[in-house]
């Protein structure tokens, strides 16, 4: 009896380690790389997390050469239904309005497109693609992660977004009629 339970006791310990493995937390300190695609161009752009409490606080680099800040109030971390796509300004603190996020949707278009399954953002509305089966963003050590895919309507735009409600990252953007593609390399 006790080699059962100490069996079904390491399986659960097992399971546990399998779940959370593809879960993802950013925090202070994490560092997000991505690849902007730019009419045509392609730049590698970083975000690293400074300050998480009330409002979020992104350093950015552009081509580890170019750097700036970017400050989400914490009203639009909630609330926001814009996304800001304005380019970095070189050693600037940007902080944007109360109705805009920055690679990320608010957490209520976030819990919208879970009850609703759709959410609009920039008077775009994005329905949640539940009609086909997409893997998951992948790190380049090729850990998957959840994210949700979610397709414009009557546009061209299609999103990844990290299925997480604390903190709702768009991993990557795919037919953005601004010409402003971009995918997530890594998180260190």
């Amino acid at each position: 009896m006790r080699k059962f339970i100490l069996k079904l006791l390491l399986l659960f310990i097992a399971f546990a380690a399998h779940a959370q493995k593809g879960q993802l937390v950013i925090q202070k300190g994490s560092t997000l790389n991505y690849t902007l695609y730019l009419h045509g161009q392609q730049v590698a752009f970083e975000l690293k997390v400074k300050h998480l409490q009330d409002s979020l606080v992104l350093d950015w680099k552009m081509r580890n050469t170019t750097s700036g800040t970017y400050v989400i109030l914490h009203q639009a971390l909630l609330k926001a239904d814009k996304l800001n796509f304005v380019q970095p300004e070189a050693n600037r603190v940007y902080v944007l309005p109360s109705d805009q996020t920055f690679f990320m949707i608010s957490k209520s278009a976030f819990n919208h497109m879970l009850q609703y399954k759709n959410f609009v953002y920039d008077n775009t509305v994005y329905q949640l693609d539940t009609n086909r089966h997409l893997p998951a963003t992948n790190l380049s050590n090729s850990e998957a992660w959840n994210t949700l895919h979610v397709i414009a309507q009557n546009e061209t735009t299609e999103l990844w977004i990290l299925n997480n409600p604390d903190f709702p990252l768009i991993c990557r953007i795919k037919g953005n009629p601004l010409g402003i593609d971009m995918i997530l390399n890594t998180i260190k």
